[in-house]
């Protein structure tokens, strides 16, 4: 099965917590899925109701808890994710009764996860979305992506943001394992959009992930420009310096200010790869220290 197959059901979907970049590569997909007359519920915390609903007002929206990552900015992002795995365990199992109860409430075909390890159902098929078959783990890790694989079993389908020959994702996305997944293609709220051909912005620096991170990215970027040769895109969380232009909250008022942008400076995630495959506009990436997707891709891109 795959996106283009799923038509008039009534669907369940939630993105991971972890950044916006989930959000972003939801909306693509949510798209999709109405325009083939599909019902759509979002479990979602406030944050990314407040964008999803940007692009779509009138769907169905319910809270959901995101899961407990914190993170310091020290660039041990490995660490940091073991010393939450005691609440994460718990927020799983916690994840699952409440999505079998949402999955009941509004009569749901289909459940969406998209890396969400919780969100599933023993009622009704549910598909685990993902770009990561195989986690970048260093070879004393190697029960790290044994338990991920062994978790993504639990669900009907994987399906893989990717082409076949893996060629956005690299090694993160190949596999030859018998698991049921179907490779998707990338998915962007790009997608949306005509793209203008007219740029009229000569850089656009967009400052993603998580908070600690992304000060420090925009500290380190904007001792490369001059003020007036670079428009900032932020979180609320980011605090930007008197005199630099910043873009309005607005994701859609962002997305105007991307598209018609000649070159864009950004972090090396997943999701703005796929962006990038959309927009097709020259990019200059940076890993976050001690993210190691990151690192890989953006050797794997370089």
């Amino acid at each position: 099965m795959s996106p283009s197959e799923v038509k008039n059901k009534r669907i369940l979907i939630s993105p991971l917590n972890w950044g916006f970049g989930h959000v972003s590569r939801c909306i693509g997909l949510i798209h999709q899925l109405r325009r083939q007359d599909n019902f759509v519920v979002v479990a979602c915390n406030e944050n990314q109701r407040n964008i999803f609903l940007e692009y779509f007002p009138n769907l169905a929206y319910v809270n959901h808890e995101g899961y407990p990552f914190d993170f310091r900015g020290n660039g041990k992002f490995g660490q940091e994710l073991i010393s939450a795995i005691v609440p994460l365990r718990e927020r799983l199992k916690k994840e699952k009764i409440q999505t079998q109860e949402l999955v009941e409430k509004f009569k749901i075909d289909l459940v969406i996860a998209d890396h969400r390890y919780g969100f599933i159902s023993a009622q009704v098929p549910s598909v685990f979305v993902t770009h990561q078959f195989a986690l970048p783990v260093k070879w004393y890790e190697i029960a790290v992506r044994k338990v991920h694989s062994q978790l993504m079993k639990q669900f009907s389908e994987i399906w893989i943001m990717d082409y076949e020959d893996s060629r956005l994702a690299g090694k993160l996305s190949t596999t030859s394992s018998e698991i049921n997944r179907t490779y998707i293609g990338p998915y962007s709220r790009f997608s949306l959009y005509d793209i203008p051909e007219e740029k009229t912005i000569e850089s656009v620096l967009i400052i993603s992930g998580p908070a600690a991170y992304g000060q420090k990215f925009l500290e380190e970027q904007l001792s490369l420009f001059n003020s007036n040769s670079v428009e900032i895109i932020a979180s609320s969380e980011i605090t930007i310096p008197v005199g630099h232009k910043v873009l309005s909250k607005s994701w859609k008022e962002q997305d105007i200010a991307i598209m018609s942008a000649s070159h864009i400076v950004s972090r090396s995630g997943y999701s703005t790869i796929m962006d990038l495959e959309i927009l097709k506009t020259p990019a200059t990436m940076y890993p976050t220290k001690g993210q190691r997707e990151q690192e890989y891709l953006y050797n794997l891109h370089r």
